[in-house]
């Protein structure tokens, strides 16, 4: 699974940035825009919105979880929650949207149990041994919910992080920043789906 975080970018706008990401096979944007106001938020929504639509690509935002709803985004993306407040956006946002919830131990994992979330990512700063570990950790435990490697993840450390026992990645500068953008996510999304 790949995870494509669009955010603010010297180069390209950020319906650009999906627009490539989309066009190199990713059907799963994030957005992160924690500089941004949610007016400015709506003003560039509608083609961002417009292009997953037609791309059949789900599309997440950060934390704004009522700017989620008004905008009829397919689900958030929480940095900083609770098992409780993490439940209580479950049944705000309904049984269909997509929950996402950052956590940075097995504990904060197993604490999730109960919230009927669809899948955890993990600190960018957290070392691979520690991802590991955490994974062995929460599938000993029964649990089998998703769990996403975060940051500046290229598509050759991807490997590193798939072979940690994480079920995907989510990650977006070193894909901009490349040479060629589509084809830098064409790349990533080869990786992971030749290494699953």
């Amino acid at each position: 699974m790949l995870q494509f975080i669009a955010q603010t970018n010297e180069r390209y706008s950020v319906a650009e940035t999906v627009q490539m990401a989309i066009e190199g096979g990713c059907r799963w944007i994030q957005l992160h825009l924690p500089d941004l106001t949610d007016e400015d938020i709506k003003t560039m929504s509608a083609d961002i919105i417009a292009l997953c639509r037609d791309a059949a690509a789900f599309l997440m935002i950060e934390d704004r979880h009522e700017l989620a709803k008004e905008l009829g985004l397919h689900g958030v993306h929480l940095t900083s929650v609770t098992d409780k407040s993490a439940a209580a956006i479950r049944e705000e946002l309904g049984p269909e949207a997509v929950i996402g919830v950052e956590v940075a131990s097995a504990a904060a994992v197993m604490a999730l149990r109960s919230a009927d979330i669809d899948y955890v990512t993990l600190p960018s700063d957290m070392a691979v041994g520690e991802i590991a570990e955490l994974v062995s950790t929460v599938r000993d435990a029964g649990i089998e919910t998703p769990i996403v490697a975060t940051g500046d993840i290229s598509p050759e450390d991807a490997l590193i992080y798939m072979a940690a026992g994480v079920s995907g990645i989510a990650t977006g500068k070193p894909l901009i920043e490349a040479k060629d953008p589509i084809k830098e996510t064409e790349l990533m999304l080869s990786t992971l789906s030749n290494n699953k």
